[in-house]
């Protein structure tokens, strides 16, 4: 169980409690702080491993609150240690000590005023109170921290598409009936040959192929037909054959390529080169992703748990009377407690794609 004072000071959120720590005395440059020697000297005397009697000792009163060792101690330690390391001298503390009491003192006049119970103020304290209940008690009983190897390595395996791919290009076509007219439209691209809008421009408002016009004649990334993959587009094997005849990105091909759909004018606009990453190049991704699913879908499992044993009523009628005003121009969004899913205090940070997402076809 936690004291009634770590509860009193892990309610009020860190990064409000950092700036009005920072409120009392700017921050110096450490190559420029003259405790800087006694500070590295320190760092390692920081009080950790407190039993409860030392915890609970008091080092000082605001009114009828106190500060205790554990309070001081567990502030400190929730800083980086490169902040922590500058109030790790004796004679630091002391500073710390009174940024503490400057935090209390405000907070008294705030409850003093009846902030208290004011909505946002209520909306704050839940929200951190289930990220305390995510971190200390659901961390250890519920939420997943790690994947066996095994199943990553079968997750590498039923996604290998996914970090292996052959060498692709990317192409954009105009169809027309005649091959005369294939002929005059390669003469009339080659002359705007630097005009990167004119193929697509022309392609919406010539091309006979319904599925690619609206998209400015764009065929989408594809490899040699003897590799195509199954979620590649379909490509006419004329057409894909002369696509990768072509060199260079912007390359049209000479000769009109004919179809059952008629004549093709073809554009090389992109190419990936191929693609193969090993397990261990993509294993800190996959956990990653592995572990944001399964902690999900405990969250969830947890959620319908507690949502069994409540009685819940909701008034459905009421809800659609419910007018929402939409924001002014300029008007700032301070976020809402409905927004975002269950705060997750260990949250891996989103590990980047396999691949850049491919540019538009020009």
């Amino acid at each position: 169980m936690m004291s009634s004072s770590r509860k009193r000071w892990t309610l009020l959120p860190i990064p409000l409690i950092v700036a009005l720590l920072a409120g009392c005395g700017g921050d110096k440059d450490p190559s420029k702080d003259e405790g800087e020697k006694d500070t590295e000297q320190a760092e390692d005397q920081l009080p950790e491993g407190l039993t409860p009697e030392q915890a609970a000792k008091v080092v000082a009163k605001v009114g009828d609150r106190t500060i205790t060792v554990g309070d001081v101690t567990e502030q400190i330690n929730q800083l980086s240690p490169y902040i922590r390391r500058r109030w790790a001298a004796p004679e630091k503390r002391k500073e710390f000590l009174q940024k503490l009491i400057r935090v209390e003192l405000l907070s008294q006049e705030a409850e003093a005023q009846g902030l208290a119970e004011d909505p946002e103020v209520q909306r704050t304290v839940k929200q951190v109170m289930i990220r305390l209940m995510v971190k200390e008690d659901l961390e250890k009983d519920l939420l997943p921290s790690a994947v066996e190897e095994s199943q990553l390595k079968a997750e590498y395996e039923k996604d290998h598409d996914k970090y292996h791919r052959p060498e692709q290009i990317r192409a954009s076509q105009i169809v027309v009936a005649t091959e005369g007219e294939a002929t005059k439209l390669i003469a009339t691209l080659k002359e705007k040959i630097k005009d990167r809008k004119f193929f697509r421009e022309e392609a919406k408002k010539i091309s006979l192929d319904a599925a690619t016009k609206e998209r400015g004649g764009d065929l989408g990334y594809f490899s040699r037909p003897a590799d195509r993959r199954d979620d590649e587009p379909e490509i006419p094997g004329p057409v894909a054959e002369a696509a990768w005849k072509l060199q260079k990105v912007g390359d049209i091909t000479e000769e009109p390529v004919k179809t059952e759909a008629g004549f093709h004018v073809v554009k090389l606009t992109n190419k990936k080169p191929e693609m193969n990453r090993s397990f261990d190049s993509v294993k800190r991704l996959i956990e990653n992703r592995m572990l944001r699913e399964a902690r999900r879908e405990g969250m969830d499992k947890f959620v319908e748990e507690l949502r069994e044993k409540a009685k819940i009523e909701t008034f459905e009628d009421n809800l659609a009377k419910i007018e929402i005003k939409l924001e002014e121009p300029g008007h700032h969004h301070h976020g809402s407690p409905f927004s975002g899913d269950i705060p997750d205090p260990k949250k891996p940070a989103a590990p980047p794609e396999p691949e850049a997402k491919a540019p538009a076809a020009d």
